[in-house]
């Protein structure tokens, strides 16, 4: 599992880099994509990071015009984010880059077999999310 991830994430790393994007923050964009604005809580929740993590990544995008932020109209303690036409765009670029890499991924693979792993990877997040074993 973890070998295979490695290398996706490997390749992923290469492609995004010659398009000047980083990992993570091709996954902020991607979060953004479903839904925003969004908060940081927010993205930092759907994107399986930390807030302080996320924070930063937001700084970058802002500073390369990927994204705006402004206060929550309701509460000024929570920023909103939002991917600015530059973002969108580079965003529509990759989806496609980013689908071939999947389309690789899982050559050969069975719609069955997918299932499969997904309801074991389910299973073993599951028992994950149980009390430390400490």
């Amino acid at each position: 599992m973890a070998h295979a991830d490695f290398k996706y994430h490997e390749d992923m790393d290469k492609v995004l880099h010659k398009h000047g994007v980083s990992k993570p923050i091709y996954r902020v964009m991607t979060v953004l994509r479903e839904r925003q604005p969004a908060s940081i809580g927010a993205i930092a929740e759907a994107a399986l990071t930390k807030r302080s993590t996320i924070s930063r990544i937001i700084d970058r995008m802002v500073e390369q015009g990927l994204v705006t932020t402004e206060p929550n109209p309701e509460d000024n303690r929570i920023t909103e984010v939002t991917l600015t036409a530059a973002g969108q765009q580079t965003l529509r670029k990759l989806t496609p880059i980013v689908g071939r890499q999947f389309t690789r991924a899982m050559d050969g693979v069975s719609n069955r077999d997918i299932a499969h792993l997904l309801r074991t990877l389910q299973r073993i997040s599951a028992n994950l999310s149980k009390l430390p074993i400490e």
